[in-house]
């Protein structure tokens, strides 16, 4: 299904879309005219206007002009209006300049602010204000923000009143997210055309406050060619009434190590929590006895141990007879199970022999970042689970340089593994082989916690298991159950006290409200419609 409000695109996308739609005869200005009644409806339909007093604070630029149409706006429906312009106003852009004039024609208070000395007028009108609408510095951020801007910034931060942003909030970058120095603190923020990644991942997505998106006048075909959207629930397939264990997929976890009893207890009980048919899990036979107390439905195959206590490279034609003999439809490569460099080439080698969908995460991912290549020789699904540290290691980048530009750096490493990679975080990044990127929208940072990677790999699996045999869909659905079980854990119990195995023990309850009412993922985590 077609569905434009989900898409999410870079600044680089986003300057070519609009250089796209003057061809259709979709000027600036008439964009820009848009976009500002886009900011009066949600202005009205949040604060109301009518007897409202509106500090309106715009650049030079067509974030600038924007606010500028929006004022118009907000005067005609019967607000106090004060407008700032902060600049130059000798660069203003040709849209936003006409509409200034026309303000100024209206008889709308316009002052304009280009030194420290300008701005006590700004503050006192900041102070009589109910509402303030910043569009102030748009996707075109360049740098840190200081000097003028700076100071404006951490005084509309200071005022305590309701900010509106436009597009974006001034000082977040518009393809990382990043706080650029100073950003603005917004109550609100209305995106055009669609999110900018800076609106979706944190810290950005923080300082949206909530978030509306307005398509306004883009040509479908234009906004189709965009390669990244949200993450939203697809339909899990139906338990048959007369399925049996075996319908529900298979899993073989290859994980843990002695001190490691977590990862191999949380991945394989995770798959059965999402609905997995039959886990195995496949550990070193000292650390089994415990991990069977807790776990009984899984079924377990003692490995032979390293002097460490870690899975000895002599198992390897073992686990693969495991996987041949009783029909494994996927397979967990990594968890808990060291850095031991004996285990590390086991895992290297299961990387590459084993024919079946293979779920990499963590010292799994240490062990392929040695040599990329048994992955990229890999012909069934590969999928990579790594948070950043684990991804810096993954594409031998440092991992500042990474988290400067990860979408890009993302999008690379998929294509050249071939691979589906989870970029782990707040609002994780779902990537396809083709680059196509999925951002997930649940979770909370209650979830970070020691084992919630390992509950993950096992909720991916699950999907898998249960029927999702798209393994994309797959990753997408296991990531978006898993945040929504952590999200439906922090509202009975508060985020601070989850654990893994709390974020588990809700994974049923996530699923339910997959299979049940798909419309109330939508309406809590997608953004607003205007």
């Amino acid at each position: 299904m077609w569905c434009p409000l989900l898409k999410i695109c870079s600044v680089s996308e986003m300057r070519l879309i609009d250089e796209e739609a003057q061809k259709y005869g979709l000027s600036s200005i008439i964009l820009m005219e848009e976009a500002g009644s886009a900011l009066y409806t949600v202005i009205l339909r949040e604060y109301g206007v009518e007897g409202r007093r509106f500090t309106v604070i715009a650049g030079t630029g067509n974030n600038g002009g924007d606010a500028l149409v929006a004022a118009r706006r907000l005067h005609a429906g019967g607000g106090f209006v004060e407008v700032f312009i902060v600049g130059n106003p000798i660069k203003m852009s040709e849209a936003a300049r006409t509409n200034r004039d026309i303000l100024v024609k209206m008889g709308i208070p316009v002052k304009y602010v280009s030194s420290d000395e300008e701005v006590s007028a700004l503050e006192e009108s900041i102070n009589r204000a109910d509402v303030l609408l910043v569009g102030l510095i748009g996707i075109g951020l360049r740098g840190e923000v200081s000097g003028l801007p700076r100071r404006i910034i951490e005084l509309v931060n200071s005022s305590g009143k309701p900010v509106v942003s436009v597009d974006i909030p001034s000082g977040v970058e518009g393809d990382t997210g990043l706080v650029r120095g100073v950003a603005v603190k917004s109550s609100i923020t209305v995106a055009f055309g669609m999110p900018k990644y800076g609106n979706i991942l944190y810290p950005g997505y923080h300082y949206c406050g909530k978030l509306y998106v307005s398509m306004l006048s883009y040509p479908r075909g234009i906004i189709e060619s965009v390669r990244a959207e949200l993450n939203t629930p697809v339909k899990l397939p139906e338990r048959p009434r007369w399925g049996h264990k075996g319908v529900f997929g298979k899993l073989l976890a290859v994980a843990g190590a002695r001190y490691y009893y977590g990862a191999p207890y949380y991945v394989s009980l995770s798959f059965l929590k999402v609905g997995g048919g039959y886990s195995r899990l496949a550990a070193p036979k000292g650390i089994i006895p415990y991990i069977a107390s807790r776990a009984h439905e899984v079924v377990y195959i003692p490995l032979e141990e390293t002097s460490e206590g870690t899975i000895a490279l002599g198992n390897l034609e073992k686990i693969l007879g495991v996987i041949e003999e009783h029909s494994i439809d996927i397979v967990a490569v990594g968890p808990g199970v060291s850095l031991n460099n004996e285990t590390q080439e086991l895992v290297r080698e299961l990387v590459e022999s084993i024919d079946k969908p293979v779920i990499i995460d963590g010292d799994g991912i240490t062990a392929v970042s040695g040599n990329p290549d048994v992955v990229k020789k890999r012909k069934a699904p590969t999928i990579v689970t790594p948070h950043p540290a684990e991804f810096s290691r993954l594409v031998n980048k440092p991992l500042k340089e990474v988290q400067e530009n990860p979408v890009e750096y993302l999008r690379k490493a998929c294509m050249e593994l071939g691979s589906y990679i989870v970029y782990k975080g707040a609002h994780s990044m779902i990537c396809y082989p083709d680059g196509y990127i999925y951002v997930n929208m649940t979770g909370n940072p209650g979830m970070a916690k020691a084992g919630s990677g390992d509950v993950l790999t096992g909720a991916i699996a699950g999907m898998y298991g249960i029927g999702l045999r798209n393994i994309g869909e797959a990753v997408r659905m296991g990531v978006l159950v898993h945040g929504l079980a952590g999200d439906l854990a922090a509202e009975d119990i508060g985020e601070d006290g989850i654990t893994p195995d709390t974020i588990m023990e809700y994974l049923p309850k996530a699923v339910k409200v997959l299979r049940e009412n798909p419309g109330l993922i939508v309406d809590k985590y997608m953004p607003k419609q205007v």
